[in-house]
């Protein structure tokens, strides 16, 4: 287990060929979304975990058993988000998987990418309502 205080969930290549990266970052009981180049905000730690959960699916035991590697960032309550690059047997190439671990529950993995892009919509949501 290798805690970091920030964790990159996303990266992606824009017609212009530039690289965006898309990182979380725990402040108090809010988690940073920082996208390099763009649009940057605060969600509640909740907002982020019903977020995972909405498009997450439980963990294989197997699969489950290579978290011990994965960099993680710790929640508060005791929660954490590690990232976990794996490939299915049906996969061409492995995916990054952002993973839920919440003490009690099983571990909740969805596709890095997708968490990411909500994540993205929800800030520009809510910074396009508050500058109304």
């Amino acid at each position: 287990m290798t805690d970091v205080p920030r964790l990159l969930i996303d990266e992606h290549i824009l017609a212009d060929s530039s690289v965006v990266r898309t990182h979380l970052q725990v402040d108090g009981d809010h988690v940073r979304i920082e996208v390099e180049g763009g649009t940057s905000g605060a969600l509640s730690t909740t907002a982020v975990s019903h977020v995972i959960r909405r498009y997450a699916r439980p963990l294989d035991d197997e699969v489950a058993a290579l978290l011990d590697a994965a960099p993680r960032l710790a929640l508060p309550g005791g929660a954490a988000l590690a990232l976990l690059h794996w490939r299915a047997a049906v996969d061409a190439a492995g995916r990054d998987w952002l993973v839920l671990l919440t003490p009690g529950d099983d571990p909740q993995a969805a596709l890095s990418s997708g968490v990411a892009a909500a994540l993205r919509f929800l800030v520009l949501r809510l910074q396009d309502e508050r500058g109304k």
